[in-house]
């Protein structure tokens, strides 16, 4: 008998293991009660006295309840009653009552909830026959313990199915011989559970918010004053609700020839007479064609100033390429920290080193282009990359250099010059870039 209860014990706690992994739809929801009530059908297969009597089945039924400590942890009571008629040749029958309590653990939280449990009390015997050295008696007390567990299985929030229980129990009722007993329980129920309201509404994810589709669109160019024959930037800033929505841009002016597309693009003065001239961006939700914006900007195109220097387009390229890479080798871009537009010492001394190159070469304007990594919105990095910016024009200007020869623009997260998830390419990123500027 010893040796079958052992095997089932084995049996359970393998069910146990396997269920642990079992999880099914809305258990999200299926979060751990405060305390539950069980009751259902009880079976003891019983040596209970006189002693080392054939084994024999008490039927009843079961009550028990058990307190949450944590989503995995409760304090546990239960309470059994069975009967059984004709245990032996003497005709005696036997009512056995048990009385347990101690901690039970479980995996809530999933459709299958196995659990196991030690439990120490005292049981009771009557309407039989207990022998002891001296006397006899009909009824007799004794203390108890069990251990096993079993599986349940949530229906709803509320109510789940003990699928089984299967527990070892001793006990030492006096029975003539060694007045110990070795039981096994076996159990079904039905499990009622009790949550709080409050700890529901916490731990139940919201419903999702329905939000109609928006864009905000804004734009500007780098310059409000250019020179024909130049090409001028124009950048677009949107905002869509929800967020992170894909946009489709389009771009119209009324001089000039647009040239690229998205959200940046640049317009070729070329031939455009003096004057003041409009670009216009449309902008236009991927998902839902019908929500748009647009935003315009108004520049002026003053004449050609002088003679192209050099004898054809082939020297000037050549000058112009030589001057770039003296420039940049003069001007360097000013490093910054993880969401500061403060100007760090190693960019306060590349500041001075390209000031005193600026103020050598009165001629050159600088355009400052504002840049960020690619973590935070595209909203806050353009707004992030315009501190940037800002503040390296700020930092020339302190050097002595003439406001109206910096410019600035910012391109948040857009075009990175290093792609890769590491603090060393986000620092490239995270920068004011210099160039000249027509």
């Amino acid at each position: 008998m010893l040796r079958s209860i052992n095997l089932a014990l084995v049996f359970v706690m393998v069910g146990v293991s396997a269920a642990f992994g079992q999880r099914g739809p809305g258990d999200q929801e299926l979060m751990a009660p405060r305390f539950d009530l069980s009751g259902g059908f009880n079976h003891i297969n019983s040596n209970a006295p006189p002693g080392q009597t054939n084994y024999f089945g008490l039927n009843g039924g079961y009550v028990s309840g058990d307190f949450y400590l944590n989503d995995w942890l409760s304090l546990g009571g239960e309470f059994t009653a069975g009967h059984a008629n004709d245990i032996s040749l003497l005709g005696q029958d036997l009512t056995l009552f048990t009385f347990l309590g101690g901690p039970k653990i479980s995996r809530t939280g999933h459709r299958l909830v196995p659990y196991a449990d030690v439990l120490f009390g005292g049981a009771h015997g009557s309407d039989s026959y207990f022998p002891t050295a001296t006397s006899s008696t009909t009824s007799a007390s004794s203390w108890a313990l069990s251990a096993g567990g079993g599986l349940d299985v949530n229906l709803t929030r509320r109510l789940a199915i003990r699928a089984f229980d299967v527990d070892y129990l001793r006990t030492a009722l006096p029975n003539g011989t060694n007045d110990a007993q070795n039981h096994l329980m076996i159990g079904a129920g039905i499990v009622f559970k009790f949550t709080p309201k409050e700890r529901v509404l916490a731990i139940a994810p919201p419903p999702p918010v329905q939000r109609p589709g928006e864009i905000i669109f804004t734009c500007g160019t780098d310059v409000t004053t250019i020179e024909e024959g130049q090409h001028l930037a124009i950048t677009g800033h949107t905002l869509t609700e929800p967020d992170r929505l894909e946009v489709k841009y389009a771009w119209t002016s009324n001089g000039g020839a647009i040239v690229g597309s998205g959200r940046s693009v640049t317009l070729n003065t070329t031939g455009m007479p003096a004057g003041e001239y409009l670009i216009t961006g449309h902008a236009a939700l991927v998902s839902s064609p019908t929500t748009t914006a647009e935003c315009s900007a108004k520049f002026r195109v003053n004449s050609h100033s002088g003679a192209p220097v050099g004898g054809d387009d082939g020297s000037d390229k050549a000058e112009l390429a030589k001057k770039d890479v003296i420039f940049h080798e003069n001007v360097q871009d000013a490093l910054f920290d993880y969401d500061s537009a403060a100007i760090r010492q190693d960019a306060q001394v590349a500041i001075k080193h390209a000031a005193q190159y600026l103020h050598d070469n009165p001629s050159i304007r600088v355009l400052v282009e504002g840049y960020a990594d690619e973590r935070g919105s595209a909203e806050y990095n353009l707004a992030l990359g315009a501190e940037r910016a800002t503040a390296a024009r700020n930092a020339l200007i302190s050097e002595g250099l003439d406001p109206e020869r910096i410019h600035v623009i910012s391109y948040g997260k857009e075009a990175q010059v290093c792609t890769a998830e590491t603090e060393a390419c986000w620092q490239q990123n995270r920068r004011a870039a210099f160039s000249m500027h027509p």
